[in-house]
């Protein structure tokens, strides 16, 4: 089907950044000028001509560019890595570039961003953090369309095809692409998550009374019932069993992936889907009520911010927290009140009718692309074939390398095995996340060189900004992990959720909207947390179907349009998997076919000539 301005859709809009735990006195902290100099022969690195690309003489050999990009914590300019970036890209393009950098605080970044989209006056490259929504720019001319120089690049290429949905992923129905996703790699295929993959207990209170984590929720019942009845026995110091730590993620956050269904829009078993009017939604909320029925459930799940609920943890007023973000349990650590106060984790405990919990956020293995944030290029730009091949060559090995590890041997080292190791001025320094910006490291995630959104590398990351939480799991017992690898170890390949992998969906501008009604912080998503939280405490009854049924309807009532229509309308413009692949398989045959034809004509003709 034809379409206009049409822009990629993905399964959920998810709004969370990752979190670096560096507390906001620490940006006194950030000096570029602390480190040592570092040195570079980037005479060994690519060029684009080894490549095979042939780029355009320039005048004077300068590539004189404005480039405007999202400055996070701490900026680029001027530090060591920055400088280095410069050197090997000039070495890659075999000009001097001139580059005039316009750098903007992340937050303001954002909110200005459409604003400069709309006027059309765009600077030659710029950061993107509206994701798809810049397209329909793109198609009214003021955006370059990348897809017209695939000649110029050899990196990004690898990215598009490694992501899930290949190519398409990256590119609209057309096959035209306005703008570089940004990159992330993941050399370990670590498919860890980063939140509400895991139950934050109370662990000295679950050691002193002789307990461990729930694996089941069989034994997560047994084992609130045991806490509760510490709690009334006086025992244990606490109000309740189960606390929520924030309302910005309704308690149903915590269990959804253990009855294999999602809070909001997603894709599963080959199609489209609004989780919360589901059957398995409706398991889960009963089951929730039963919890909340028993006095298990702090009162004020439903109403309590992230402040309220960092201070119900470090205060002691509950023993439980289903919904958390890494890093909680070890802020807390950091923040408790009361001398030996422990929190811990351990993996989402498992519903035994639907097997391994799913868990939210798994990253791809190896490269992959996220749609949601990257670089446009105008579409008005001068010495294009450059500039695209620039922007590729941030996605070469050689470039992360350079901008997450830096230099061998003087940020970084390697052992024996290969494995890359920062050095002890990094990795000794109080916040390794803010020792390693100092240098202009990627990995860091507060600091970000180059013309961001480039690929960070996952390990480089898990290194400086990921802390050791405690964890507990029934072969291992209680030790130390980090979130985003214990996630993938302790879950396994069956907790990777189908909301993770969704297909491609094409959608034009309007069916965007309308999509965005069923996502996360849509319409739907807020009246169904309001009346989720009415089945929970019991104002309406979660085995009334009557009521189930209103329940249902009035989720149904909040969009726009037509809600089943919606659904309808996301499942057609989606391309599925087997569909995509007979495609392929279409035209390998065509293909195949008019080889054998035109060799058959090639054959006649030599025939006939001799």
């Amino acid at each position: 089907m034809k379409r206009t301005k049409a822009v990629k859709a993905t399964a959920i809009a998810l709004a969370a950044a990752t979190a670096a735990g560096i507390p906001a006195s620490a940006t006194t902290m950030y000096d570029p000028t602390s480190v040592p100099e570092l040195t570079l022969d980037v005479s060994g690195f690519a060029t684009a001509a080894d490549n095979g690309i042939e780029l355009p003489e320039l005048e004077d050999g300068v590539l004189s560019l404005d480039v405007s990009i999202a400055d996070y914590q701490m900026s680029s300019d001027g530090t060591q890595i920055q400088k280095l970036w410069q050197q090997a890209m000039e070495h890659y393009l075999g000009c001097t570039l001139d580059i005039n950098w316009s750098r903007t605080n992340n937050t303001d970044y954002q909110n200005n961003e459409l604003v400069v989209l709309q006027s059309g006056n765009v600077p030659d490259v710029a950061s993107l953090t509206k994701g798809s929504a810049v397209n329909e720019y793109g198609e009214d001319g003021i955006l370059l369309n990348l897809a017209n120089y695939m000649d110029y690049m050899r990196y990004y290429p690898e990215f598009m095809a490694d992501t899930n949905g290949g190519e398409k992923f990256a590119m609209l129905e057309d096959g035209s692409m306005y703008y570089f996703m940004d990159g992330f790699y993941n050399p370990d295929d670590i498919q860890g998550a980063q939140s509400f993959t895991s139950f934050a207990y109370r662990f000295d209170v679950l050691q002193e009374l002789g307990l461990e984590p729930a694996t089941t929720l069989e034994e997560f019942d047994e084992l609130c019932a045991k806490l509760q009845e510490a709690i009334d026995s006086g025992a244990v110091d606490a109000q309740y069993v189960i606390m929520n730590s924030t309302k910005d993620y309704g308690l149903p956050r915590g269990f959804v992936g253990i009855f294999h269904t999602w809070d909001c829009l997603y894709y599963n078993d080959g199609t489209w889907r609004y989780g919360p009017i589901e059957d398995n939604y409706r398991e889960m909320l009963r089951y929730l009520n039963g919890l909340y029925e028993a006095g298990y459930i702090d009162p004020e799940f439903a109403t309590a911010d992230t402040n309220s609920g960092n201070t119900k943890a470090t205060t002691g007023v509950a023993l439980v927290c289903p919904t958390l973000w890494s890093g909680s349990a070890a802020t807390w650590n950091d923040a408790v009140m009361e001398e030996g106060m422990q929190w811990g984790l351990a993996y989402l405990p498992e519903n035994e009718e639907y097997g391994t919990a799913w868990k939210w956020g798994s990253r791809q293995p190896g490269k992959s692309l996220s749609s949601t944030m990257g670089i446009y290029v105008s579409a008005e730009v001068e010495n294009p074939e450059y500039v695209v091949a620039m922007i590729d060559y941030q996605y070469s090995d050689e470039m992360i390398n350079l901008m997450n590890w830096g230099v061998e041997g003087q940020t970084y080292t390697v052992e024996e095995d290969g494995t890359k190791v920062y050095v002890d001025d990094i990795m000794s320094a109080d916040l390794p996340s803010v020792q390693s910006a100092n240098y202009g490291l990627t990995a860091s995630s507060v600091c970000r060189t180059g013309i961001v959104y480039n690929p960070i590398d996952f390990n480089g990351m898990l290194d400086v900004i990921s802390n050791p939480e405690p964890w507990w799991n029934a072969e291992d017992g209680y030790y130390e992990g980090k979130y985003w690898v214990e996630t993938d170890r302790n879950g396994g390949p069956d907790s990777v959720s189908p909301y993770d992998r969704p297909p491609v969906t094409y959608l034009t501008a309007d069916e965007s909207s309308l999509q965005a009604e069923l996502a996360y912080g849509g319409v739907c998503d807020l009246r169904a947390r309001e009346l989720a939280t009415q089945f929970i405490t019991g104002q309406m009854d979660i085995d009334d179907d009557a009521a189930w049924e209103s329940y249902i309807a009035d989720i149904k009532s909040q969009t726009s349009s037509d809600f089943d229509g919606i659904i309808s309308m996301l499942n057609e413009n989606t391309v599925h998997p087997d569909a995509a692949a007979e495609e392929t398989a279409e035209t390998t045959a065509e293909e195949t076919a008019t080889e054998a034809v035109e060799e058959m004509a090639t054959e006649a003709v030599t025939e006939a000539a001799e």
